[in-house]
C-alpha cells in the first residue's frame, strides 16, 4: 500500500509539473476601455468566452426582493431586446451555436456569452444588445419567472441543495447572505416586468462593472468591440460593499424535520477573509481535513457515504462540514473527534507536498475551457484581484506546514450545525452537536 501511495504521489507531481510546463503563464492582463476594466486571457482555444460582471450581489436589494438580480440578467438575455425580440434572439443564437445567459450569486451577478471565434462578430452583437438594450417584453418575462419558480421548488425538494440553503440562511441570519439570490416564491410571484428593467438598469453602471475576455482572439479586437459597443454606458458613483462575516464562538443547531432515507447535516465555522494572505493555507487546511473525514466516517467507520470538509471563497467566507447518515449521534461525535485529532496533530510535511500536487494538478485541469478561464478570473477579481488566479501555482507552492496549522487552530472553533431529517435522532444527538471541536 505504502508502494502503491508513493507511486500515485510521483505520478501527481509529474502531472502538475508537466502541465505547467506547457501552458502558458502570465499571460492575462487588463485595462480600461472608456471607464470599463478589460480582464483578457489569450488562448489558442477556438472557444471564446466573455463575461460581464456586476459587483455586488445580494447587497444590491432588500430581502424582500430576493432572486431579482438574478431574475433581471436572466431575462436580460432571454426576453428579446430592442434589436431583436426574444423568438429572434434565440433563433440567432441558435443559428450561430451561441451560449448565453444571465445570473446572480451572493456576491456578483454576470451574463456570459460562449461562441467559436468563427462567429464572434455575430455573437459579440447578441450580448451587446444583450447588455445595453434588454426590454423585459412582459409576456416573456412571465414564462421566465415561471421558469425560475420551478427551479426554487425543485431545489427545496433536493435535499443537498435545501441543506445548502438552509446553512446560509440559518449561520448568517441577519446579514445579507440570509437573502437566497435566486429567490423564494414569494418574492419571485411579486417581481413584474417593470421591476426587473427598472432594477437592471439601475444596475448598469460601468463603474460596478468589468468583463473577462478569454479565447483566440486579439486585445485590439476587444478594444474595438468593447469601445464600439460600451463607451456609452452610464457612469455613476459605486462603492464596493465591505462584507463583514460573523465570528462564531459558540455551537448552535437549527434542525428541519422531514422523512428522507437519510439525514442530512451540514455545519459552517469561521474563515479567514477570502483576500486575506492566510486564505490558501486554510482552504488547503479544510481539504486535507475533508480527506481525513472521508477516511475515518466514510472508511474505517461506515457512518457516512460521502463526509467532506471545505472551504467556501465568498465575501464572508467560512468553512463546511457535511456528513450524510443514518446514525448521527455516532456520525457528529466521529466528526467532532476527527476535527480535534486534526486541530492537534496537524498536517505533516509529506502531506503537504501531497496536497499541493493535488492542489496544483486540479487547478490546471479545471482551468482548460475558456469558460473556467472566465469564471475563475472573475471571482478572483471580486475577491481581491484576477492575479491572485494567475498566481495560484506559485502561491500554492509557497504555503508552509505552520500556516496551514495555524489557519485551522486558529478558526475551526464555534459549529453552526444544520440538520434536515428525522428530528428523533437529532435530539438524540443533542449532547455530539453541542460538543465543541478542541
Amino acid at each position: 500500500m505504502k508502494k502503491f501511495i508513493t507511486t500515485i504521489f510521483s505520478l501527481c507531481l509529474i502531472l502538475s509539473a508537466g502541465i505547467a510546463q506547457t501552458l502558458p503563464t502570465n499571460t492575462t492582463t487588463s485595462f480600461m476601455v472608456n471607464g470599463l476594466k478589460v480582464i483578457f486571457k489569450p488562448t489558442v482555444k477556438d472557444v471564446i468566452s466573455i463575461r460581464m460582471y456586476y459587483r455586488g450581489g445580494v447587497y444590491n436589494y432588500p430581502g424582500t426582493q430576493a432572486g431579482i438580480e438574478s431574475l433581471a440578467l436572466k431575462a436580460a438575455t432571454d426576453c428579446g431586446t430592442k434589436k431583436y425580440n426574444a423568438d429572434k434572439f434565440r433563433d440567432l443564437a441558435d443559428e450561430f451555436g451561441v451560449s448565453i445567459g444571465g445570473s446572480s450569486t451572493y456576491d456578483y451577478g454576470n451574463i456570459g456569452l460562449d461562441c467559436v471565434s468563427k462567429y464572434f462578430n455575430q455573437s459579440w452583437d447578441l450580448f451587446a444588445e444583450a447588455i445595453t438594450n434588454p426590454v423585459f417584453d412582459d409576456a416573456e418575462v412571465q414564462l421566465l419567472k415561471s421558469k425560475q419558480i420551478t427551479v426554487v421548488n425543485s431545489q427545496d425538494s433536493d435535499p443537498d441543495q435545501h441543506l445548502d440553503n438552509l446553512l446560509i440562511q440559518n449561520a448568517f441570519a441577519g446579514t445579507p447572505y440570509a437573502t437566497d439570490p435566486d429567490g423564494t416564491v414569494q418574492t419571485l410571484t411579486s417581481l413584474t416586468s417593470s421591476d426587473l428593467k427598472e432594477y437592471y438598469y439601475h444596475l448598469l453602471n460601468k463603474n460596478r462593472m468589468f468583463i473577462v475576455v478569454a479565447g483566440n482572439i486579439t486585445r485590439q479586437q476587444i478594444e474595438e468591440k468593447v469601445k464600439a459597443s460600451f463607451a456609452t454606458l452610464p457612469a455613476a458613483p459605486y462603492t464596493a460593499p465591505t462584507p463583514q462575516a460573523p465570528v462564531w464562538k459558540e455551537n448552535k443547531l437549527d434542525v428541519e424535520p422531514r422523512q428522507l432515507a437519510t439525514n442530512y447535516i451540514t455545519a459552517a465555522f469561521n474563515a479567514p477573509p477570502v483576500n486575506s494572505p492566510n486564505y490558501l493555507a486554510y482552504r488547503m487546511g479544510l481539504s486535507a481535513l475533508g480527506g481525513t473525514l472521508f477516511n475515518e466516517l466514510r472508511t474505517k467507520l461506515n457512518l457516512s457515504y460521502d463526509p467532506a470538509a471545505y472551504a467556501v471563497p465568498s465575501q464572508m467566507s467560512y468553512g463546511v462540514l457535511r456528513v450524510s447518515t443514518n446514525s448521527p449521534k455516532e456520525a457528529v461525535e466521529a466528526a467532532v473527534k476527527t476535527v480535534s485529532r486534526f486541530k492537534t496533530l496537524g498536517i505533516s510535511e509529506d502531506g503537504l507536498k501531497y496536497l499541493k500536487s493535488s492542489f496544483i494538478t486540479s487547478n490546471y485541469i479545471k482551468q482548460q475551457g475558456s469558460g473556467a478561464i472566465t469564471a475563475n478570473l472573475g471571482s478572483a477579481e471580486i475577491n481581491g484581484g484576477w492575479e491572485n488566479a494567475e498566481k495560484m501555482p506559485e502561491l500554492i507552492n509557497a504555503v508552509t506546514t505552520d500556516q496551514i496549522n495555524a489557519m485551522i487552530i486558529k478558526y475551526i472553533g464555534g459549529l453552526r450545525w444544520t440538520y434536515l431529517g428525522d428530528p428523533t435522532l437529532a435530539k438524540q444527538a443533542l449532547d455530539a452537536f453541542s460538543t465543541q471541536v478542541h
